[in-house]
């Protein structure tokens, strides 16, 4: 069990306080993030995290929130790594490239025909794979993903502990991603960035 006092130590700018949440932490962060990233990309980003909580620590808030705030702060830096360098570094095929082109302009409403239903296949396919998770994740997955709650409003909800909520999005996100296609999965970002959640 995590000591919250380790958090007072560090927002004083004590170095081994520092360290024991670094080393209660990082596994866990980056497990959630190497879920969503491939893991040099991960590992940069949890270190990123972790280096601005020490050089903020004078204006850390010491709370049970602590938690969700790293888990936030790594999804936010996860979608936007996608949104910078999914496109140029992982996925530069032309015809991805093209898809991608093809995808911004239905976006931009040019065509929005096409774009209803290149969505409608894109839900389909995706609330067939959240039949395939168990029930209290894929009730979980869409509480926080679809209708936008916070892992904290979710555990209200259902009487979950906040910690089996993330624990249930963050397997829930590893399915979705070993199960999707890259386009699938790079929409399904899309989607949650465009609906804020994690930001």
């Amino acid at each position: 069990m995590f000591d919250v006092s380790l958090l007072y130590e560090l927002k004083k700018g004590n170095r081994e306080a520092f360290n024991g949440v670094f080393r209660y932490y990082y596994p866990r962060v980056m497990a959630y993030v190497a879920s969503m990233v491939e893991e040099k990309v991960a590992e940069d980003i949890v270190q990123d995290i972790f280096l601005y909580v020490w050089e903020n620590r004078a204006k850390l808030y010491v709370s049970d929130g602590f938690h969700s705030y790293l888990f936030q702060s790594a999804y936010t830096r996860c979608l936007d790594y996608f949104k910078k360098n999914l496109s140029v570094e992982k996925y530069h095929s032309h015809t991805y490239e093209k898809y991608l082109e093809d995808y911004q302009n239905l976006l931009e409403g040019d065509n929005p025909v096409i774009e209803e239903l290149s969505m409608k296949d894109f839900y389909r396919r995706l609330y067939e794979l959240l039949e395939l998770l168990p029930e209290q994740r894929r009730e979980v997955f869409v509480l926080a993903y679809i209708k936008g709650l916070t892992a904290k409003e979710v555990s209200e909800q259902i009487q979950m502990p906040q910690r089996t909520v993330e624990s249930h999005l963050y397997l829930a996100l590893k399915f979705l991603k070993k199960h999707m296609s890259k386009n699938d999965y790079y929409l399904l970002c899309l989607f949650l960035l465009s609906r804020g959640i994690y930001a």
